[in-house]
């Protein structure tokens, strides 16, 4: 079973929950499987969303079909330096800082970091220290936010100046 399988059981589930879902990822450890689904929403998601989407997809005889009995099943948001699983989810990113790792060794290096410049379908764009790059997303093999944490501290009013 594909990862897209896997999507078509778990989507419906995280939709009647009213979330949508982010990303699937399937870890094989040593001794068991780790079906890891992130979730967000539109509105502000906390741990009841996570909660409920995970006692419903406990109910889904497919997933212990595939998986076995013995699995382990994590239910998470992305979080603020959440993962992109594909090139649609960066289009609201732009202009934030990314942090990701190319499949390939390029300029003698697989990890970059850079602001997002813009997106399609297919390639996306950062500044990298004053240097345009594009990079297509399919090449790419770990991308995730890089979040401003003073930033976030400031708009959210926790930290005092």
């Amino acid at each position: 079973m594909n990862k897209e399988d896997f999507k078509n059981i778990i989507e419906p589930v995280v939709k009647r929950n009213n979330c949508k879902l982010w990303g699937i990822e399937i870890l094989r450890g040593k001794k068991r499987i780790k079906l890891r689904v992130y979730i967000d929403s539109n509105k502000d998601i906390d741990i009841t969303d996570c909660e409920n989407v995970s006692k419903d997809l406990n109910y889904e005889p497919s997933l212990d079909m595939n998986l076995g009995n013995d699995y382990i099943l994590e239910v998470s948001t992305p979080g603020i330096d959440r993962k992109f699983f594909n090139i649609s989810q960066l289009k609201d990113f732009i202009g934030n800082e990314l942090e990701f790792k190319t499949k390939e060794i390029i300029n003698g290096t697989r990890k970059f970091n850079g602001k997002l410049i813009e997106c399609d379908e297919i390639h996306f764009s950062v500044d990298v220290k004053k240097d345009f790059m594009k990079f297509k997303f399919s090449d790419i093999d770990l991308c995730k936010l890089k979040p401003n944490y003073n930033e976030l501290m400031k708009e959210k009013n926790h930290a005092k100046y």
